[in-house]
């Protein structure tokens, strides 16, 4: 018996011996790397300083959320309420409209705007002429880069009152002039359609890169199989681009809840409030035009919660039905 309580401690010591051994190794390995690789890291710095500061530090302002917080009294000074100011958010009905309105919108923007771009990959990817793929490539593509501001100027002064739009209604087609920046149903749809033109052509872009990976010899297969061109697409290229398919639904899972702020916010008016108020505007007008910090700190809480557990529900749903495509 005693034997065996001496042996005890010995072998506790040795187990942790060998772990502070080894912890000392992996720091002179990892030492001797930033010795050997010091230009790589230098290279990274900017890029983790760049995240640690824009997009770590504001997180501690999540903490508005929870205080009555006032710029005069500060962080430390302000009281803290607890969950009062979401008890406030959920009870106003500024809050429930621009949540339905947030919900709509993306929803729409989703199941228009996915399927168009896997529309125009599809097309463009059976396009042989090169030239003519290439110009409508480009053409699709780039809206992308054009800021909303210059977009909502530019659409602005197309559907005015005696914008183009309304000169070819009544002057050339003898109909009588629409305001769809206006008509809070048109407004909508109009949102949904143009979030679409600008962005088809980008993931448009991303079909097509995965498509230009798919092994020449399934087609030839397909082909000696007796499959024509859309079966070709329907039994080869669609199952090819899956995982880029599967990635992009659950990266805009997130997006859901999460309203194009810019795009909306220089396109709408008090008129069409009742259906283009999103999360974001109201959040906006809440802290910027009210001074309502806590508020709107926890109206943006609540929707990044929201948003993370949407993206992460996507990806078990994808997982669960046998998908190997997840993100985590």
């Amino acid at each position: 018996m005693y034997e065996l309580t001496q042996r005890r401690p010995q072998r506790r010591a040795a187990r942790l011996g060998d772990g502070e051994g080894d912890l000392a190794k992996k720091r002179a390995a990892w030492r001797r790397d930033l010795r050997q690789h010091w230009p790589y890291y230098a290279m990274v710095l900017p890029a983790l300083l760049s995240v640690l500061v824009f997009s770590y530090g504001p997180m501690f302002g999540m903490s508005l959320a929870f205080l009555d917080y006032s710029p005069v009294r500060g962080f430390f000074n302000s009281e803290f309420v607890g969950l009062k100011w979401f008890e406030a958010a959920f009870k106003s009905p500024f809050f429930l409209t621009a949540l339905r309105n947030t919900v709509v919108i993306k929803g729409l923007q989703t199941l228009v705007g996915i399927p168009s771009a896997l529309l125009l990959a599809v097309l463009l990817n059976e396009v042989r002429v090169k030239w003519f793929k290439s110009a409508v490539q480009t053409a699709t593509i780039l809206p992308y880069f054009i800021s909303w501001v210059i977009i909502g100027t530019m659409f602005q002064n197309l559907l005015r009152s005696d914008g183009a739009l309304n000169e070819i209604l009544v002057n050339w087609l003898g109909m009588q002039p629409i305001s769809i920046l206006r008509d809070p149903q048109l407004f909508r749809w109009f949102i949904v359609l143009q979030d679409t033109w600008k962005f088809a052509g980008y993931f448009g872009t991303l079909y097509l890169a995965a498509m230009a990976a798919i092994d020449p010899a399934l087609y030839e297969a397909a082909l000696v199989d007796g499959a024509n061109r859309w079966q070709q697409v329907w039994y080869v290229t669609l199952p090819c681009i899956r995982s880029t398919f599967i990635t992009v639904v659950i990266w805009l899972a997130g997006y859901l809840i999460v309203g194009s702020f810019e795009q909306i916010y220089v396109q709408y008016n008090v008129s069409v409030y009742p259906t283009a108020d999103i999360l974001e505007t109201l959040t906006f007008r809440l802290g910027i035009g009210r001074g309502q910090y806590s508020l709107a700190t926890a109206v943006g809480l609540f929707q990044s919660i929201i948003a993370f557990g949407l993206m992460f529900l996507t990806n078990q749903v994808i997982k669960r039905l046998g998908s190997e495509e997840t993100l985590f």
